[in-house]
């Protein structure tokens, strides 16, 4: 389980640091639900699109300007 709660941030990192790797970094320290949750979040602020399953996402603009702020 997670020491801590998984953010927006949390998930465009993973997902900038590990591309389609990033679920399975993430389900190490939180529950799936909640990364799924997370991803989902995600694709629907614009700031990942995915085409197949939303775990398998890539960064939008929007989503690399919300990591460099």
């Amino acid at each position: 389980m997670s020491q801590s709660e998984l953010t927006t941030d949390m998930v465009l990192a993973a997902i900038r640091d590990h591309e389609f790797a990033a679920y399975d970094v993430l389900v190490r320290d939180h529950p799936s639900e909640a990364v799924i949750a997370g991803f989902t979040a995600a694709a629907r602020s614009g700031f990942t699109t995915f085409g197949v399953a939303v775990h398998l996402a890539s960064l939008t603009d929007k989503g690399r300007k919300q990591l460099d702020s």
